[in-house]
């Protein structure tokens, strides 16, 4: 049985399937080599626009790493996984495409720092997010300390990892995290309206909005304008730039060709 299978939901919308549920979709090296070449595919496949993450099984996402991996003192081992781990997940954060991910259950770990690398996150009322390395004696490895900390700021980010509490759907919602809480039967039906939705944005817009918010809130606010306002200018003289304009003025959908 393949750890991670895809599907096309619809023209344009690539679905990533994490498929190990009797194991809550745990992170394994076998899974993460699979995910990596589902991304590559998903990135080279110039049909795919957007990009959907979900887990198998309803009860979780992804409920961390496999901590069966870690026991032994395997240090070695522990240190290539974190690393291979690290550099997969700032590849997911660097696709050019919109990248939805949708929580039901579990997001816990590897899970959630998955999650915060995602562009769109919606999740199910029954959806519990949380870091909690900490009650290992453990810190996340992947990149979740920083990355949440950018998104809640620093102390709803202290209290998330060292009080070790879990958000729910309700309190990730009120921090800015998700873009939306569905009932899990309407999760589907979520994705489908965020994912039409993002095919309505030029790809090239995407990509380059995408980079704005990642490199932007590593600047100061000046550059960070000077910047938009060059990718801007740039967008403006490409060929879909020039569609978008005519096809608003000419009551019409746009085609855009991404040049």
């Amino acid at each position: 049985m393949a750890l991670i299978e895809t599907s096309d939901l619809l023209p344009g919308i690539r679905q990533i399937l994490f498929n190990r549920p009797e194991k809550l979709n745990a992170l394994s090296t076998p899974l993460m080599r699979e995910f990596e070449t589902a991304l590559d595919d998903a990135v080279a496949d110039r049909d795919v626009r957007v990009v959907v993450l979900r887990g198998a099984g309803g009860k979780a996402f992804v409920a961390g790493a496999d901590i069966a991996e870690y026991q032994g003192d395997k240090r070695a081992e522990f240190i290539a996984y974190q690393l291979n781990s690290r550099r997969v997940f700032d590849m997911l954060e660097r696709i050019a495409k919109p990248v939805i991910c949708a929580v039901d259950g579990f997001a816990l770990g590897g899970g959630f720092e998955i999650a915060l690398c995602c562009d769109i996150l919606i999740l199910s009322e029954a959806a519990q997010l949380g870091l909690p390395e900490g009650r290992l004696g453990l810190c996340p490895g992947g990149g979740g300390t920083q990355r949440l900390m950018r998104a809640v700021g620093k102390y709803a980010a202290s209290d998330l990892l060292l009080a070790g509490w879990r958000l729910s759907a309700p309190r990730a919602l009120q921090l800015g995290i998700a873009a939306d809480v569905v009932p899990a039967e309407d999760m589907d039906e979520a994705i489908l309206r965020r994912a039409r939705a993002c095919l309505k944005i030029a790809p090239l817009a995407a990509a380059e909005m995408k980079r704005l918010l990642r490199e932007g809130a590593g600047v100061d606010i000046e550059t960070a304008k000077s910047l938009e306002q060059e990718v801007l200018f740039r967008l403006y003289s490409t060929a879909d730039g020039q569609e978008g304009i005519d096809a608003f003025l000419e009551k019409r959908d746009p085609q855009f060709r991404m040049e």
